[in-house]
């Protein structure tokens, strides 16, 4: 007869047999624990573990797992973070804007608003077309608006989403948006410095972490390193100005490939332009798959926190799209790295409309 052991998660308490998936054991026992990918990349079902032992789904040196990853072999006491509670809902595309050769600003109203943490990412489904997940951001100028969300997506040539925009995907098109989901979202309180490191489509999520930390902290020091492979991509020049009003904040404008054009962007990939880190700081970090692992490996052999949202290929028109729905340029870790896709109070400054 199988081992029992007993679950603690958060105030609730269940039991699962030795060996069995933690994830599947939650739901199984009525235990609310959101998730998405179930393949370990989204980070949506990581818990904190306090005590017990768990096989696989661990990362090395760190009290996180993935529950959908991990297996229980001993009792276990574990904590998980408050976030909104994913929920869906119906949308309708409002605007469509070419940001830069390859890149388009999809502008979404929504029945309702929803609640999310910047950072986080939605499912969007186009009526007609599989699922895809991008992440909503501030706006690159302007004023926010709780019933809108803001997003960037990478158009790819064959992408089956991404390249019916502006053609088959216009104005009027609904929308199912759901969500949220993912972990590498913004965590208020921390008194020390940020770096944010993005990548093409991945500077969406970091733009809005950014000005998350603005207006909770105007004095913070931050640094936000932009990454895109060609010159034709670098599509954040409004926003960019608008971070830079703030003397605190430093920005490390990236293009892997050489160029001429300005002294001003760096040539390279974004990890060649980190600065030494210590675990006073907070890294976030969001493209594709090759930069967030090394900004990761280089956040932790420094002892700081870092938090990634890499961005995974769709491997199929027809394939299921959790977070394999984000499309991504490329993958490898080296000359490739730099980019990801397809993915104010009285008395505070805030950011010029």
């Amino acid at each position: 007869m199988p081992k029992l052991c007993k679950v603690t998660l958060n105030k609730d308490t269940f039991y699962a047999n030795v060996g069995d998936l933690l994830l599947d054991s939650a739901i199984m026992n009525g235990v609310e624990l959101h998730h998405d990918c179930r393949s370990g990349i989204c980070g949506t079902c990581r818990v904190r573990r306090v005590d017990g032992k768990v096989f696989g789904g661990t990362e090395d040196g760190s009290d996180m797992i993935y529950a959908c990853q991990a297996r229980v072999i001993s009792d276990l006491e574990l904590v998980s973070e408050p976030v909104p509670d994913p929920t869906s809902v119906s949308a309708e595309v409002v605007g469509m804007q070419r940001l830069a050769s390859d890149v388009i600003g999809v502008s979404l109203e929504l029945q309702r608003p929803l609640g999310y943490l910047p950072g986080q990412y939605c499912k969007l489904q186009f009526r007609g077309f599989p699922a895809r997940c991008y992440s909503p951001t501030y706006p690159l100028e302007g004023a926010p608006d709780d019933r809108r969300l803001y997003f960037h997506v990478r158009r790819l040539p064959d992408g089956v989403v991404s390249s019916a925009l502006g053609q088959k995907i216009r104005v009027g098109h609904r929308v199912r948006l759901a969500g949220p989901f993912g972990s590498a979202f913004f965590r208020p309180n921390h008194p020390d410095r940020i770096v944010l490191v993005g990548g093409g489509t991945g500077f969406a999520p970091m733009w809005s972490i950014a000005v998350a930390a603005i207006m909770e902290q105007p004095r913070r020091d931050m640094i936000l390193i932009v990454a895109t492979r060609t010159l034709q991509s670098f599509y954040m020049h409004a926003a960019l100005c608008r971070l830079a009003l703030f003397p605190n904040v430093k920005i490390i404008p990236v293009v892997t490939e050489p160029q001429s054009l300005s002294t001003a962007l760096r040539s390279g990939l974004p990890t060649d332009y980190l600065p030494a880190l210590s675990p006073d700081d907070i890294v976030y970090t969001a493209g594709a798959p090759g930069m967030t692992d090394a900004v990761a490996r280089i956040a932790k052999s420094a002892g700081a926190t870092c938090y990634s949202d890499p961005f995974v290929a769709n491997l199929g028109a027809s394939e299921d799209a959790g977070l394999i729905g984000r499309v991504a340029g490329w993958f490898d870790s080296s000359r490739r790295n730099a980019g990801g896709d397809d993915a104010g109070r009285p008395m505070r400054p805030t950011l010029p409309a």
